[in-house]
């Protein structure tokens, strides 16, 4: 997190997002589908931001080495998310087909973490 707000953004902390972070995976494209739709209609939950990177117009190679997922930034708005002062707190929910978490091994991250820290993001 430090290298990413170091290098990303100019060590502002208020622009870091993803400490609290979950993967999801799913079998096809239907069921993230489906599981996204859920999220959405959650009256609890709120999106503050999608990143579709499964959508064909996406650069995955150029971009990410070819990993894709569908990323929100949300946050949970319910009285004992008030109560315990985390309302605000911003979560990384990313939804990512089977194929794709293949790549996130510790072996695949790592080489991922290498590759955006030369390209500076």
């Amino acid at each position: 997190a430090i290298e990413k707000l170091v290098r990303s953004y100019e060590g502002r902390v208020a622009r870091l997002l993803d400490i609290c972070r979950q993967s999801v995976i799913f079998r096809s494209t239907c069921e993230l589908a489906d599981c996204l739709r859920k999220i959405g209609d959650d009256p609890d939950v709120v999106i503050l931001q999608v990143r579709n990177r499964l959508r064909a117009e996406y650069d995955a190679p150029t971009l990410s080495q070819g990993y894709r997922d569908v990323n929100l930034s949300l946050r949970m708005d319910t009285a004992e998310a008030r109560r315990l002062g985390v309302e605000l707190h911003v979560c990384e929910v990313q939804l990512l087909l089977a194929e794709f978490a293949a790549r996130k091994s510790e072996n695949g991250h790592r080489r991922y973490v290498a590759f955006r820290n030369a390209r500076g993001r």
